[in-house]
């Protein structure tokens, strides 16, 4: 399930930076190797919550996609 949850994760993020998925790790910085900058991690949330039944991303905690999709995993699985 997890699995499946991290890559639906991937497309977002991917989607959302018109990058490649396969250019998207889990120790990937969102800011700093992926490129987002403040006005499309606005987007990102935005897609997320559509994604995830309207959970926010704290990004204040998050730098890496790893750090996304655990926070996505604690809300979505448990």
């Amino acid at each position: 399930m997890e699995n499946m949850m991290s890559m639906a994760v991937y497309l977002v993020i991917a989607d959302t930076l018109d990058i490649d998925v396969d250019a998207i790790y889990p120790d990937s910085n969102l800011k700093h190797d992926l490129g987002m900058t403040a006005a499309v991690q606005q987007e990102l949330d935005q897609s997320i919550m559509e994604m995830f039944n309207n959970f926010q991303v704290d990004f204040s905690q998050a730098d890496t996609v790893g750090d996304v999709v655990r926070q996505i995993a604690k809300v979505t699985i448990h």
